[in-house]
């Protein structure tokens, strides 16, 4: 099936609470762009959104304790996105209320992390938040017309 097809999809990739288990993200992406027609830049995205969504969850949300399991969900076809479902078991975190971040102003030191938030909010279409019984539930959208643009 590629990006116009009409049926929905699903697979799952079910992680432990480890930062090692971030290793399996990537080469699910490339199994999934390449089997569903995934654009390179939109397959670069995806990694991006995902891997920074994932590491937060592991470092902050589980705080080294990897008893938890995080599930991703990738969706074909919702409303024509690509749609990730992201459901982990940390502490309530909402990202899509966080607070702005000011612009980077490049003669300023830039410190490495604390821009996870604004590479979401650049490079996916869609994010929402929902607090679920076990956790948090994020969903990271991206549209398949754009999706077929950026290539």
């Amino acid at each position: 099936m590629n990006l116009n097809g009409n049926e929905t999809t699903t697979e799952t990739l079910t992680l432990r609470g480890r930062m090692s288990e971030l290793t399996r993200v990537s080469p699910w992406i490339e199994r999934l762009a390449k089997k569903y027609a995934i654009p390179q830049k939109t397959e670069f995205a995806m990694n991006l959104c995902l891997e920074e969504v994932l590491s937060n969850i592991i470092r902050h949300g589980y705080s080294g304790d990897s008893d938890h399991f995080i599930s991703v969900h990738f969706d074909t076809h919702k409303d024509d996105y690509l749609v990730f479902v992201v459901d982990d078991h940390a502490p309530p975190f909402n990202p899509v209320d966080a607070p702005e971040l000011p612009p980077i102003n490049l003669l300023d030191n830039i410190q490495i992390g604390g821009q996870g938030i604004r590479l979401l909010r650049r490079f996916a279409d869609t994010l929402e938040y929902s607090s679920i019984p076990t956790g948090n539930r994020l969903t990271i959208g991206f549209a398949a017309s754009s999706a077929l643009a950026r290539d």
